[in-house]
C-alpha cells in the first residue's frame, strides 16, 4: 500500500474507494466536475503499481481523441507508461490493421474521408423537395441504422419497434442507404462506423483473432460508458470475453450520442451482468463555485 500512497493523495474517499477496486468489474457513476479523470488514472497508476497488471495489458477507451491524448497525458504525470488509450474506432482499426489481412487472406480497405460526396449524386436524384435536405442528415440516417447493427435489408422493419422517423419517406432513405453501401464496397473503402462493424465480423468469423487481442488486453477502462451504442458494445463484449476485468465510467443522468444509438441502459444494466461489481459514486462537485453573497 505505501507504494500507492502517492496516487492515493489528495482523492476523496468515494475516489479512493474506486481507485483502490483493481479487480474485477466496477462502475463509477459520475457526473460533470466530480473528478471522474482524476479517478480511472489514479485508479489505473494503481493497478500498475500494485502488480495487477503490467501498463501494456490495460486499455482504456474513450469518445474523442482529445480525451485519449488527456489520459495519457494524466497517466505520464502518475509515472505510468505504456496503456493504450484510444476512442472505440482508433483501437479497432489498429486491430484491424494488425489482423485482418492475416486471417481473412484480404487486403484491408482504406478508410472514406466523408460520407457527403458518396451521398450527394443519390440525393440529387431524389424527387422535390427531398433532394434539398443537407447531406449531412443523410449521413446521419446512415449512421443511425450501422451503429445499431442494421443493414439495409433490415432497415425499413426496425423502423417502428425503435418509433424512429427518417429525415424523408423511409423508401426514399432506403434507397439512398442501399446506393451508399453499393457505392462504398466498388471503392473498396470502410467508412468510420465499419472499422467496428469489420473488427467484429473479423473476431467472430475468426476466434483466433480475438484470442490475440485478449492475450495483449486483460483489463478495460470505458470512460462516458452512458455513450456507448450497440456496435460499440458488442465489440467490448468480444475483447473482455469470459473475463470481467472492466471498469466504466459514466453519468447515469446524461447521454450525449443518442442519436448513434448509445444508452444509458449499458451503465445502468452493468450490475445485473456483473452482480459481483463494485458501484461507486462520485458526488462531490469539484467545478461548483460558491454563491456569491449581495
Amino acid at each position: 500500500m505505501r507504494d500507492l500512497d502517492g496516487v492515493l493523495a489528495g482523492l476523496n474517499d468515494p475516489q479512493r474507494e474506486a481507485v483502490l477496486a483493481l479487480r474485477g468489474p466496477v462502475a463509477i457513476l459520475a457526473g460533470a466536475g466530480t473528478g471522474k479523470t482524476t479517478t480511472i488514472t489514479h485508479r489505473i497508476a494503481c493497478q500498475v503499481r500494485s502488480g495487477s497488471f503490467e501498463a501494456s495489458q490495460i486499455l482504456a477507451v474513450t469518445f474523442t481523441e482529445k480525451a485519449a491524448g488527456e489520459l495519457k497525458r494524466r497517466l505520464q504525470a502518475l509515472g505510468v507508461d505504456g496503456v493504450e488509450a484510444r476512442t472505440f474506432h482508433s483501437a479497432a482499426l489498429s486491430q484491424l490493421s494488425r489482423l485482418w489481412s492475416t486471417h481473412t487472406g484480404e487486403p484491408l480497405p482504406d478508410v472514406l474521408d466523408h460520407k457527403a460526396p458518396l451521398i450527394a449524386s443519390l440525393a440529387n436524384a431524389l424527387p422535390p423537395p427531398h433532394k434539398f435536405l443537407p447531406r449531412r442528415e443523410l449521413a446521419g440516417e446512415i449512421e443511425w441504422a450501422k451503429n445499431r447493427m442494421v443493414p439495409p435489408d433490415r432497415y425499413l422493419a426496425e423502423l417502428e419497434p425503435n418509433r424512429h422517423e427518417p429525415p424523408i419517406p423511409p423508401e426514399l432513405m432506403l434507397r439512398i442507404y442501399q446506393g451508399y453501401e453499393r457505392r462504398k464496397r466498388a471503392m473498396g473503402r470502410l467508412d468510420f462506423e465499419d472499422m467496428v462493424g469489420l473488427a467484429l465480423r473479423l473476431f467472430e468469423e475468426h476466434p483466433e483473432a480475438v484470442e490475440i487481442v485478449r492475450s495483449r488486453f486483460h483489463a478495460f477502462t470505458v470512460d462516458e460508458y452512458q455513450d456507448v451504442n450497440p456496435l460499440q458494445a458488442r465489440l467490448l463484449d468480444r475483447w473482455l470475453g469470459p473475463r470481467d476485468d472492466l471498469c466504466v465510467v459514466g453519468d447515469d443522468y446524461q447521454t450525449i450520442y443518442a442519436f448513434t444509438g448509445a444508452s444509458p441502459e449499458h451503465l445502468l444494466g452493468f450490475t445485473r451482468r456483473f452482480p459481483n461489481a463494485t458501484v461507486v459514486r462520485l458526488e462531490a462537485n469539484y467545478r461548483s463555485t460558491p454563491e456569491i453573497p449581495f
